[in-house]
């Protein structure tokens, strides 16, 4: 912005400069025009001195004669002076064009500026909401041996350790199904008693994905990458499946595939291999 500023003021300085070339030269050309009257009365004046008597003009021919050219020289210097008044009335208005189209171009300039700010400011607030949310979230464990609560990113491990344990019991219902509907059918049995404790967080998470997509800023990539660096290995390893299951294959899928989601994901977690495949190589690479 600051070499911009610098740029519009030396613009304007070379223009000033020309402008008060183009000034100069046109009051030269008016010592010029108005010299034009003298010539002709010397020119008259000699022209009548060097002729013979017998050729002289009545004194009224020779003042009519005088007038008349100075008459005609009056509307030449009338018509030059009008041609050099409107050529510096086009070099005013071609100056004031610049001048305008330079306050546009730094008003367009701050207009971005401040777009930006906004953005950034609601995204980071987004971003200090959602570990807030990380923060504040409870798991229960209840085993036969004890019963606690584990709070914050820690209970991420245990929640992914939960959906681990019921894909295990749906493979065991059917170990000929099929890779997918086994996820699907393991998520949906997770989700009937951890949905409450992951709802929350997956919807702050897919509206923030969907504020920076939405947005006119450019290098949405890097806010993304911003965003994603938050999450941790088990955060990653559920929201891979979340977005197999019917709570974020319509919508939220489509954004681990735009903006490569799972780029950091530990794909040797997963709970088998083949479970790759059933993303689009892009989701695990991102553009930048």
């Amino acid at each position: 912005m600051k070499l911009k500023s610098n740029n519009n003021q030396l613009s304007y300085v070379c223009e000033s400069a020309i402008h008060s070339l183009h000034s100069k030269k046109s009051d030269s050309n008016t010592k010029l025009l108005w010299l034009g009257f003298p010539i002709i009365f010397f020119i008259w004046l000699a022209y009548y001195c060097l002729q013979s008597p017998l050729e002289k003009d009545s004194p009224f021919d020779r003042l009519n004669t005088l007038f008349s050219g100075l008459a005609f020289w009056g509307v030449v210097f009338a018509i030059l002076l009008q041609k050099s008044e409107l050529a510096l009335q086009r070099h005013e208005l071609s100056l004031t064009r610049t001048e305008v189209r330079g306050q546009k171009e730094q008003l367009e300039a701050q207009h971005i500026t401040l777009k930006q700010q906004r953005f950034e400011n609601t995204f980071f607030s987004l971003l200090n909401l959602f570990n807030s949310i990380v923060d504040s979230m409870e798991v229960p464990i209840n085993t036969a041996t004890e019963f606690r609560t584990i709070k914050g990113r820690e209970g991420f491990l245990h929640l992914y350790n939960d959906l681990q344990r019921e894909y295990a019991g749906e493979q065991q219902k059917d170990p000929s199904a099929k890779l997918e509907p086994l996820c699907i059918a393991a998520y949906e049995r997770f989700a009937a008693y951890r949905q409450a404790t992951v709802g929350h967080y997956f919807r702050t998470l897919y509206n923030i994905v969907k504020f920076i997509d939405r947005s006119q800023v450019e290098e949405k990539q890097t806010y993304i990458n911003i965003l994603r660096a938050q999450l941790s290995s088990s955060e990653l390893n559920l929201l891979f499946y979340n977005c197999l299951s019917n709570y974020g294959n319509q919508k939220f899928k489509r954004y681990v595939h735009q903006f490569g989601l799972l780029e950091n994901m530990i794909l040797s977690s997963l709970i088998r291999q083949g479970h790759k495949d059933l993303y689009n190589e892009s989701a695990f690479n991102s553009s930048v």
